[in-house]
């Protein structure tokens, strides 16, 4: 399970994270991050 950083601090910039997974396309898969969901932004 992806750490979602942004919900502690919604104004961290950067981390460390360790790639989990690679997709057959190229996108890859981190332990966390900082990034929003592409579902349209903040959890409510």
């Amino acid at each position: 399970m992806t750490e979602l950083l942004f919900r502690e601090d919604p104004y961290t910039r950067s981390c460390n994270a360790t790639i989990t997974a690679i997709n057959d396309r190229g996108g890859v898969e981190l332990d966390r991050t900082v990034f929003y969901p592409t579902g349209g932004g903040q959890p409510g």
